[in-house]
């Protein structure tokens, strides 16, 4: 068993619905025992210095569903958060927002979805996915069934086209009961080991420039004035966002000389301890010699002034100067007064105005110490031409007016009119079209992403088998995915997943740990809760250019990955290769060219058809045929035969 287990797996044994077989009693004890005292660590730290314990049986099965160790894990995942809070974070958590509040927003619209509950659940799934998992999981709403329940023109009759709300419920369910049995069942492995990595990297590049398009094209549905939301506002966001998202190479410069400064000043330190312990053996020195001076003194031997000054001079530096200074009886009282009230009062205001300039104007900064919160920043411009526009908004402006608080339940019964064409519609419209989005994008995409985003959080034990789900397992997402929408959906929530888009998104905005999306899920709750009656008017009083920009970055964010990890892809084939037949010359340029070829014709089918599916059969195909398929296919049933004999 590996010493290195995630906060998922720990969050599956204090929960008896979420039982983690795989782990044993003396887990839960050693658990019980050391919560409190790693709960001021930090994640890696915390998990990587647990020592799990061997195996007794002989200890009470209820134990194992304590809630003292549910209880005491969510207390050290609180502490653990509240230490992460930053800026970062903050800014990470808006990250995708530019895709939810878009379609949750149209949805409602459609009365195809309840607002309140749709954003009460959600933010409860971002607040369990923060504590179950240390990076930044978005949770998102389900872009197929959105997208066919957006196109829904005849809803009610038989022969509609698209989803109605109660199709919407039962696609959600379905897909998401799918999704959790292919997870428990480890049949997502199958779906992996058939799907490669370069297919997967086709995946992230084709969705992520599909956002980015996306974003690009509401922004030209917009005028070019006549308003706060328009086109030049979406320019301005995305020259302003280029300039704060911008790699400073002089920033890391200046921070490799930073760190050297730092080494050489405690090289420093510890010579001038060394030259002290020398001084302090010479001033015991001096210090004899003033006693035989005295002695001499006793004797009637009385030394010279010159040599007395000496003496002084070198036993007491510090003093020296004093002494000079009453020798020659010159005093600088200019220079020992103390400063009057009122330039200090001077001084005290020019600093305090100096900090606040540096704060207001910190967003233009070119060199922060610190990356630019870019999420902050576009979200406070977003609520501030949403304050105008609503402030100024009149009585056939079409929004809901006046704002009221409370007034929408959270939680509702969306099974109250389902029928079984509804079931039908669901699954044929929904369901089906949503599980090859839901498996390579929302799972097998994210968990690949998140190995690659965050390498120092990689489980070890599941990095020496080579796998490219270290940090958060295939197995893990696929539950998650399927118990948040067969124990949410039925109570009002959109069907929603984890997706590729956000979790680049948010880690561009400067997420790095499940903090932020705690931070956006109580944001949501609390819309929820206190402003569900309006929040409708709210969200849809954002500007479009805004939340399009954020797209365009999320997109782009993605797209940057996948060409990163097919460039790793030809480093691993490379090695493998060399392992294998043992040459140490390999085309680097023919593997380049067979893995792009996979990669570009995955994205290409995506952004043409918009069916994520479509390019990953399209790439498997490529990959089959042009590329290594179907040799290694061949090798491995001759493994397999081979084994059998």
């Amino acid at each position: 068993m590996s010493k290195h287990h995630s906060h998922a797996d720990e969050f599956l044994l204090s929960t008896p619905l979420l039982l983690n077989p795989q782990n044993t009693m003396n887990e839960l004890l050693h658990e019980e025992e050391e919560g409190l005292a790693n709960a001021s660590l930090p994640f890696n730290e915390s998990h990587r210095n647990e020592q799990l314990m061997s195996n007794d049986t002989s200890s009470p099965s209820h134990k194992k569903y304590s809630p003292i160790i549910f209880l005491r894990f969510c207390q050290r995942r609180t502490i653990e958060h509240f230490n992460n809070i930053s800026l970062s974070e903050l800014s990470g958590s808006l990250g995708d927002l530019g895709t939810f509040i878009p379609l949750t927003v149209a949805l409602a619209r459609e009365r195809k979805i309840a607002l309140a509950p749709a954003l009460f659940w959600a933010g409860v799934s971002n607040i369990i996915t923060g504590y179950s998992w240390d990076v930044p999981m978005c949770v998102q709403p389900m872009k197929s069934i959105s997208a066919v329940a957006l196109t829904d023109t005849n809803s009610g009759s038989g022969n509609n086209v698209g989803l109605n709300a109660q199709s919407v419920t039962t696609a959600g369910i379905l897909a998401g009961g799918t999704v959790l049995i292919l997870g428990g069942t480890n049949l997502i492995e199958i779906v992996n080991w058939i799907v490669p990595l370069t297919v997967v990297c086709g995946l992230q590049i084709g969705v992520g420039i599909r956002l980015a398009a996306k974003g690009m094209t509401d922004i030209q549905e917009l005028p070019w004035g006549g308003g706060y939301d328009c086109i030049g506002m979406g320019l301005a966001c995305a020259l302003l966002s280029m300039f704060w998202l911008r790699d400073n190479e002089d920033q890391k410069d200046k921070k490799e000389q930073e760190q050297a400064k730092v080494e050489s000043q405690r090289n420093t330190t510890n010579d001038v301890l060394v030259v002290t312990g020398t001084n302090s053996a010479a001033s015991s020195a001096s210090d004899e010699d003033l006693f035989q001076e005295n002695d001499n003194v006793e004797m009637g031997k009385v030394p010279s002034n010159s040599h007395q000054l000496e003496t002084a001079a070198s036993t007491h530096p510090r003093h020296s100067v004093s002494t000079t200074a009453h020798t020659n009886d010159t005093f600088d009282f200019t220079a020992s007064s103390a400063p009057t009230s009122s330039s200090r009062y001077q001084q005290t205001l020019s600093n305090y105005l100096r900090q606040v300039w540096t704060r207001a104007c910190c967003c233009l900064n070119p060199f922060p110490k610190t990356p630019h919160p870019v999420g902050i920043y576009l979200f406070l411009i977003g609520c501030i031409f949403a304050a105008v526009t609503l402030a100024t908004a009149g009585p056939d402006s079409g929004y809901d007016l006046p704002l009221y608080f409370f007034g929408a339940p959270v939680a509702i019964n969306a099974m109250k009119d389902v029928t079984a064409m509804d079931w039908w519609n669901g699954f044929l419209q929904g369901a089906l079209p949503q599980l090859p989005l839901t498996t390579l994008n929302s799972v097998i995409s994210v968990c690949c992403l998140a190995h690659t985003l965050y390498p120092d959080k990689r489980d070890p034990a599941l990095e020496q088998k080579d796998r490219t789900d270290a940090v958060i397992t295939r197995k893990e997402v696929s539950i998650s995915v399927g118990l948040m929408n067969l124990l949410l959906v039925p109570l009002g929530s959109m069907p929603n997943c984890h997706g590729a888009g956000g979790l680049a998104g948010q880690h561009r905005f400067g997420a790095r740990t499940g903090t932020s999306v705690v931070i956006l899920g109580l944001g949501k709750v609390f819309l929820a809760v206190f402003l569900g009656g309006s929040a409708l008017t709210l969200l849809d009083a954002l500007p479009i250019a805004v939340l399009s920009i954020m797209i365009v970055i999320a997109g782009l964010e993605l797209v940057s990955t996948g060409v990163k990890v097919l460039f790793e892809c030809v480093q691993k084939e490379k090695e493998k290769t060399m392992k294998q037949q043992g040459n140490e010359c390999v085309n680097e340029k023919a593997v380049l060219q067979k893995n792009v070829t996979v990669a570009m014709v995955t994205a290409a089918v995506i952004i043409a058809f918009k069916m994520a599916h479509y390019g990953a059969l399209s790439g498997w195909v490529v990959h089959m045929i042009y590329g290594d398929g179907f040799c290694n296919l061949v090798i491995w049933i001759k493994k397999k035969k081979a084994a059998r004999r």
